[in-house]
């Protein structure tokens, strides 16, 4: 989601349990074309809300280089959910 300025947002991202964890890569690549697609579309910055009891979620962002933030760092806007109570930042 185009936040202006630079700045996209992640609203969110699941992919199907049977396709979850590292023998698949499934998850890591959506992300690697996001990032890749983010940076050939001129964003400096991605940010993220999710909900608290999404550990495997913030374990695999926090792997790939988001770093949580509070929320009054990150911009407003219609991709923070009222489950958020975590939020990440990834600067590229």
């Amino acid at each position: 989601m185009d936040l202006g300025e630079g700045k996209g947002a992640l609203r969110k991202m699941f992919v199907h349990q049977d396709y979850r964890g590292k023998e698949h890569g499934v998850a890591l690549k959506l992300l690697e074309t996001l990032k890749d697609w983010a940076r050939s579309h001129d964003y400096a910055h991605i940010y993220l809300g999710t909900a608290e009891i999404l550990h495997a979620a913030h374990r695999f962002y926090e792997k790939n280089g988001f770093v949580q933030v509070e929320r009054g760092v990150i911009p407003d806007g219609p991709y923070i959910l009222p489950v958020d109570v975590k939020f990440y930042h990834l600067q590229l």
